[in-house]
């Protein structure tokens, strides 16, 4: 009876040590960068991030060339930082921009990417890093958002000329897009930079055009007011015609300027 107890208690012994944590995949079998990054990639999507953290950096580390954990580790300390305040906050987003634009190098190309080190670049405050990756996002994904944040790039350097081409080109082939009256709105705002101001107002006002059509598309497909691309559109609508108003105060265009505030109140913009 007493050895029957001893084999079962050192029985129950060998289960127990068999469901601690190991770093093996298996008996005797050597770890791969591959199982080690596929434990932090399993510990990152259930929040568990110091643990994740640091299988993702051994991973990375077995590696070089080895983008995947990069990926996570960018998308990381993105998370962390956006949260934070002062000095952690940029040590975060620099760490986050840093293993993304490495994993880039590498061949890592999805959107996802190319949005957050956009969104870094922006909180960073580094302008020409936003552009570059906008630029890659709009070669890489040619549609009507990225060509939108690539105006968007372009004026934040000051490249007028770079805003006007990516936005006329952009208005031509997403007609129909929520963003069409930010292509307008961001072609008149550079010819109003460059001293153009009756080519902006020439913009403006096709602009209106062009969200009013845009507007009316949606409705016949049900997207009508209160849907989000359709408070987007007149947002930059009435965008448009305070800029608008703003060139005819300036050149004193009496009957333009009733004409617009009309329109500003048809908008239902009261300020």
């Amino acid at each position: 009876m007493r050895n029957d107890l001893v084999r079962a208690a050192a029985g129950a012994a060998l289960v127990l040590a068999s469901c601690g944590p190991s770093r093996e995949t298996g008996t005797n079998t050597a770890e791969t960068k591959e199982s080690v990054y596929l434990r932090g990639h399993q510990l990152y999507l259930t929040m568990h991030v110091e643990e994740a953290t640091m299988e993702l950096m051994r991973a990375a580390a077995m590696d070089s060339t080895y983008r995947d954990p990069l990926v996570d580790l960018g998308f990381l300390c993105f998370d962390a930082g956006i949260k934070q305040e002062g000095a952690r906050r940029g040590e975060n987003l620099r760490r986050a921009r840093e293993f993304l634009a490495r994993a880039e190098n590498l061949g890592y190309r999805e959107a996802a990417g190319y949005d957050r080190l956009c969104e870094i670049c922006t909180e960073l405050e580094d302008a020409h890093g936003f552009l570059k990756y906008a630029k890659k996002n709009a070669e890489q994904y040619p549609y009507d958002r990225q060509y939108y944040n690539l105006g968007v790039a372009y004026y934040a350097v000051e490249d007028w000329a770079g805003v006007v081409k990516s936005q006329r080109e952009a208005s031509e082939k997403f007609r129909e897009s929520l963003y069409t009256g930010a292509y307008f709105r961001q072609m008149g705002r550079a010819y109003m930079k460059m001293d153009r101001d009756q080519t902006a107002e020439r913009t403006f006002a096709a602009g209106i055009q062009a969200a009013d059509a845009a507007m009316a598309g949606m409705k016949k497909i049900g997207r009508g007011t209160g849907s989000e691309e359709q408070k987007r559109l007149q947002d930059d609508r009435i965008g448009m015609l305070l800029l608008l108003k703003r060139l005819h105060i300036t050149y004193r265009e009496a009957e333009k300027l009733a004409q617009v505030e009309r329109q500003l109140k048809e908008a239902g913009y009261t300020k």
